[in-house]
């Protein structure tokens, strides 16, 4: 039979999302129900005309009156007028930052026109021609010796030679021709066999933008432009202006984007000679490809961690403000063609951002990857410019849509995009309009800012917590990466295919409802994460994160230290899971041996190792390896390896229509446990859950700002104890389910 209190569950279930009220508990409470402008969505206003005071006071006015927007960030687009960094231009910029500050409003500074950013409106392509991005070619040339080759050197005024390199096609052997230069040319008398000549060159000025990759030429743009505003609006900085966003640093999809530093560092950092590896980059040169297409793309992403995103972060914070920005293609699965290692962009800068574009669901596989970058460094904002380019289906249940999934994967600040000087259908080139000028929105955008205050006011800082670290496979993506492919694919679409840490990923956060974060190989070998008894430790001073279980996706390419450290950590005790495809390459070279023995060692010999077996060892390590990741196996996986949910939904049967997903995520923060459920499916779901430990639970209402009390009782499973309700959500809705830890009983 079933208690009279279990039958009321559902009904207490709904109304909590129909705003019961209860007294606020806490000053907490006040706050959420009134949120900070702090915490309000800041879209991005195109200024895609000719500026004038009185319609920049105007449009500013009805952003805060009428939308509810907390701030806006200004971003000059083509054809604004006066012209970009002109002394008028700053007249009218003098216009918009009064006017937000009367209105309590944030301004954040766009650091360029358009984008990409980088081009200080021309300026610096102008001035400084061989400071701008630039790209490796190679000239090819197929020769059948015995025979005599002689070949002009390419032309110094346009590219930089990188290396001549012989290569045998058929055995692979390499012979670096540079001591056959002579009068600028090169002549090489061809051994027998058929090989390929290949001139390597980095080519100049190929976009307007700065390279990115070179502090030197990045240290001229922030003087052309980030010093312009810095000596103006040094009073209104950490006040009015809070935030300086950066836009699309990195490379096109498949462009070779290199300079010149790459070479020398490479042979200073592994000893070897650059030339008898660059082939690598294009084609199969034996055992070593690999390796030597991790060395190169390792360097790439290094240089352009350290380069834009440090030195503008650096900037930043001498001007008392934070930088915030993306790359493009952060959500791809391959993000080496786009802007090298996506978890290392993110190393210096003060608030990561996402970009949601073109259509719901697109990339939302990959949106963990920049929370799960904001994680690693310990950062309590995470941001996502959102809905930009949505052309269809742009109504008001679409904003709460991609605002809810995109709270549940760890996004706590929000960039519409956006926002248009001239509103005129015809001027506005990237849909939608997201302000009071769009009938469509205009009546929800009151409503739905509050919604996003108070949701972000109730996400930002504290601790994530998350009980799986799934291991992001950078190195198998590199390994496989290289230019000039036959085939093109949609950007960061080109990956192995045992490539299939996103899959797995989303079975875990959308099918299993399991919680985890995205870690770098290179955080297991630099101390940021560490196993300790069984547990690997994410080592920060507030988002600290204990991992019951260590995943390795699906990947041939890992570094040997890597994984002598995950091999040190199931010998203590841990727990690991491996999807697809075991790693048979090392990231170093000359390690393949090691590698392999590593994980005969962890999970068997070759012959065990596709059953499915359990390994374990004396100190209670497990190692399982799934060769065929779905939502049952990965379920059974977990079931196997003991690995308890500390949101346990209990009924996953629910349908998941209109491409809307159920998501939750956990936070810890002043003592209490913040849990946000979303609904973004077209169906109402109702689902008992259970949560670790033993709490008192409130609902609290993004929507109204209320809080309602949950009634709730303890359950134990596995010998431990979990607080039980039932949570019902209807179609595109969500909810905070406040804990306060109580003594068990």
């Amino acid at each position: 039979s079933t208690s009279p209190m279990k039958r009321l569950f559902p009904f207490f279930a709904l109304i909590l999302l129909l705003g019961t009220a209860a007294k606020p508990t806490d000053k907490d409470a006040a706050a959420f129900r009134r949120p900070a402008n702090e915490y309000r969505p800041m879209p991005i206003w195109h200024l895609n005309g000719t500026l004038t005071r009185d319609t920049i006071v105007k449009q500013i006015n009805r952003a805060k009156r009428e939308a509810g927007f907390g701030g806006i960030a200004v971003l000059p687009v083509s054809g604004t007028r006066p012209e970009y960094l002109t002394d008028a231009y700053f007249e009218r910029y003098d216009d918009m930052i009064e006017t937000m500050h009367r209105n309590g409003m944030e301004l954040i500074i766009y650091d360029d026109i358009d984008f990409p950013s980088g081009t200080a409106g021309g300026r610096l392509q102008a001035q400084y021609p061989r400071d701008t991005r630039k790209l490796l070619e190679k000239d090819e040339y197929v020769i059948t010796g015995p025979a005599t080759f002689t070949q002009i050197l390419p032309d110094s005024t346009e590219k930089l030679l990188m290396a001549t390199t012989a290569m045998n096609i058929n055995t692979y052997e390499m012979i670096d021709l540079r001591d056959h230069i002579r009068d600028g040319k090169v002549t090489w008398e061809v051994p027998p066999g058929a090989w390929r000549v290949m001139f390597f060159c980095c080519r100049y000025n190929v976009r307007p933008q700065v390279d990115y990759m070179d502090t030197t030429a990045v240290r001229k743009f922030i003087r052309m432009n980030y010093d312009e505003y810095g000596k103006r609006y040094g009073k209104y900085m950490g006040n009015t202006v809070k935030r300086v966003f950066y836009d699309d640093i990195g490379f096109n999809g498949m462009e070779k984007t290199w300079t010149p530093a790459i070479t020398e560092i490479f042979e200073k950092s592994y000893g070897k000679n650059a030339a008898l590896y660059y082939p690598a980059l294009f084609y199969d040169i034996g055992p070593e490809t690999e390796a030597a297409r991790v060395a190169f793309h390792t360097i790439r992403s290094e240089l352009m961690a350290e380069g834009y995103p440090r030195l503008v972060a650096d900037w930043c914070a001498d001007h008392n403000v934070s930088s915030i920005g993306h790359p493009p293609g952060n959500y791809t699965k391959n993000t080496t063609e786009l802007h090298g290692d996506i978890l290392k962009f993110y190393r210096h800068s003060q608030i990561p951002l996402a970009d949601y574009i073109f259509y719901y669901g697109y990339g939302r596989d990959g949106h963990k990857q920049i929370s799960s970058a904001a994680d690693l460094y310990d950062r309590p904002m995470v941001g996502a410019e959102v809905n930009g380019a949505f052309k269809a289906d742009m109504d008001s249940l679409m904003l709460y849509r991609v605002a809810m999934d995109m709270f549940s994967r760890g996004i706590n600040f929000l960039i519409p995009h956006g926002m248009w000087y001239d509103n005129r259908p015809e001027k506005v080139y990237i849909p939608p309009v997201i302000s009071s000028y769009n009938p469509a929105l205009a009546a929800t955008l009151p409503q739905y800012s509050d919604f996003v205050a108070r949701s972000c006011y109730m996400l930002q800082g504290g601790r994530r917590v998350s009980k799986i670290a799934l291991l992001y496979p950078i190195t198998s993506l590199q390994g496989h990466h290289k230019f000039d492919i036959a085939v093109y694919r949609p950007w960061g679409e080109y990956v192995p295919a045992e490539a299939d840490f996103q899959a797995v990923g989303s079975l875990l956060t959308n099918r299993l409802h399991r919680d985890f974060t995205f870690i770098h190989p290179e955080s297991l070998v630099d101390g940021r994460i560490t196993g300790n008894d069984g547990n690997l430790v994410l080592h920060n001073r507030v988002n600290h994160q204990e991992y019951d279980l260590l995943i390795i996706p699906g990947g041939k390419v890992l570094s040997a230290e890597t994984l002598k450290k995950i091999k040190a950590y199931y010998d203590g005790g841990g727990k690991i899971l491996a999807t697809t495809a075991l790693p048979t390459k090392s990231a170093e070279f000359g390690r393949d041996a090691e590698i392999n023995n590593l994980i005969a060692e962890i999970f068997g010999p070759k012959k065990q190792q596709d059953d499915g077996q359990l390994r374990t060892n004396a100190r209670g390590g497990m190692a399982l390896f799934v060769s065929d990741p779905d939502a049952g196996t990965l379920a059974n996986a977990l079931d196997r390896l003991g690995i308890a949910p500390d949101v346990n939904i209990v009924d996953t049967t629910f349908r998941r229509s209109g491409n809307g997903v159920f998501n939750y995520i956990h936070k810890q923060r002043d003592g209490k446990d913040i849990y946000f459920f979303s609904n973004s499916t077209d169906d109402n779901l109702t689902t008992p859950v259970e949560l670790e430990g033993c709490l008192t639970l409130e609902a609290w209402n993004p929507y109204t700002g209320k809080v309602a009390a949950v009634p709730a009782e303890t359950v134990s499973r596995d010998g431990k104890d979990y607080t039980r309700f039932d949570l019902t959500l209807p179609a595109v809705k969500s909810t905070f389910i406040v804990g306060r830890k109580q003594q068990s009983k």
